[in-house]
């Protein structure tokens, strides 16, 4: 892992070295999420967002749609829907936690404060 030496950070030339394990520390001290963290949370939160739909709505019939026929042999493609339901399992959240959004807000893990700040 390399991180950019904030001293010479405004020179032409930065200066890299490699500090195996300061990233995490610099995404605290900073206040900046990982990106994976943030792609998570915007997927569980289209998800909710969906399911309070309305059950006539084009969207929420589209998600739910099953398409007939076999799927093809070997190791299958990942889903949308597969990814989101596994995120649930690592948040220990239900479909019916969908429907209370406060409940389904707390999913919210990604942009902590930054180290010695108050919200």
């Amino acid at each position: 892992m390399y991180i950019i030496d904030l001293a010479d950070a405004t020179e032409k030339h930065v200066k890299l070295q490699n500090f195996g394990g300061l990233r995490y520390s610099l995404r605290r001290i900073l206040g900046v999420a990982c990106i994976t963290d943030k792609v998570r949370e915007a997927r569980l939160r289209w998800y909710g967002h969906v399911q309070r739909r309305e059950e006539d709505d084009c969207v929420k019939r589209i998600l739910e749609a099953n398409v007939g026929g076999q799927r093809s042999r070997g190791r299958q493609r990942k889903r949308w829907i597969d990814v989101v339901k596994y995120n649930m399992e690592d948040s220990q959240l239900s479909v019916e936690d969908a429907e209370h959004r406060a409940e389904w807000r707390r999913t919210r893990v990604a942009d902590p404060l930054p180290e010695g700040s108050t919200a």
